[in-house]
């Protein structure tokens, strides 16, 4: 019996050292999806004080602000921002004021272009650009104001809002 065990034995660490030197493999396929969102915000910066005192020269010439308002658009694809008046007039206060200025009084340009927009209550394209954040060229600018009521409007008090809208091309 003594043969018999160490035949067995040599048997069974012939047959561990014949399976070490094999090697397996495998291979596969993965297949990943990724979903990317549009992704499209701006910040709006206001650079001046939103309240205009005219002077006498003002009421012929306008009030002009250059870099009234700065935007800086992070969008993942082509972009438009819009401009528009809240509502089609002024409200207005005090004794003498008008209650029909129009938001055309209003004009705003992005900085170095021409002519101004008026404002309406009807989105108007103030700037178009590409996608990218803050540092692709022109996702980064600042925006002209002009306001030019002239003579026809009373003294008093005159507030609009102003809404920026930014949707994709």
């Amino acid at each position: 019996m003594k043969k018999t065990g160490i035949y067995m034995i040599a048997l069974l660490c012939l047959g561990s050292i014949k399976g070490l030197g094999q090697t397996y493999s495998f291979s596969g396929t993965i297949n990943p999806t990724v979903s990317i969102q549009p992704v499209m915000a701006f910040t709006l910066t206001n650079n001046g004080s939103p309240t205009l005192n005219f002077t006498n020269t003002q009421y012929s010439t306008g009030y002009t602000i250059s870099n009234f308002n700065s935007f800086a658009i992070k969008s993942n694809q082509p972009w438009k921002l819009s401009v528009s008046a809240a509502t089609a007039n002024f409200s207005a206060s005090g004794t003498y004021s008008s209650s029909n200025m129009p938001a055309s009084v209003i004009g705003v340009v992005k900085n170095g272009q021409t002519p101004y927009v008026q404002l309406t209550t009807t989105d108007q394209t103030l700037a178009t650009g590409n996608r990218g954040n803050t540092s692709t060229t022109g996702n980064s600018f600042n925006m002209d104001f002009k306001a030019n009521p002239g003579y026809n409007y009373g003294p008093g008090i005159y507030t609009l809002s102003i809404v920026y809208t930014l949707t994709a091309q």
